[in-house]
């Protein structure tokens, strides 16, 4: 059964295109239906997103977005990152990042709009942002 015959019609502009430079399928929802009021976006595809846990290869021409490394090392985000991603590297353990919309809409997914960082620094600057109050 393809997509489209589960999900429906993609919907305009409001369902955000995967994030990997050279996909140009849809997002697929997180939670809901395409079309429903309220549905929320994952930043992937669904082939995107699946590959996005393991390290399969992607489609021929489709370039990752997610590098597995805080974009925060430099302290951008008005704090420091507390991982040392240089010994996360030498050791050769593997932190799982998260992509972040910097400024809060979820449906945004425009390049300029994404910051890829690990999962302590995602969830200070949501709550110094106030991002989840309400979903925007």
């Amino acid at each position: 059964m393809s997509f489209f015959a589960t999900y429906g019609k993609p919907v305009g502009d409001k369902r955000p295109l995967c994030i990997n430079l050279g996909c140009n399928s849809y997002a697929v929802p997180m939670k809901g239906r395409v079309g429903e009021p309220g549905v929320r976006y994952r930043v992937f595809c669904g082939t995107c997103h699946k590959n996005s846990y393991e390290d399969y290869p992607l489609a021929e021409g489709v370039t990752r977005f997610k590098k597995n490394i805080c974009s925060n090392t430099d302290g951008h985000l008005g704090f420091p990152c507390v991982i040392d991603w240089k010994l996360v590297k030498k050791s050769g353990f593997k932190i799982s990042t998260e992509v972040d919309h910097k400024n809060g809409d979820c449906h945004d997914n425009r390049t300029k709009n994404l910051d890829e960082l690990c999962p302590i620094c995602h969830k200070e600057k949501s709550k110094r942002n106030g991002d989840h109050n309400g979903y925007r």
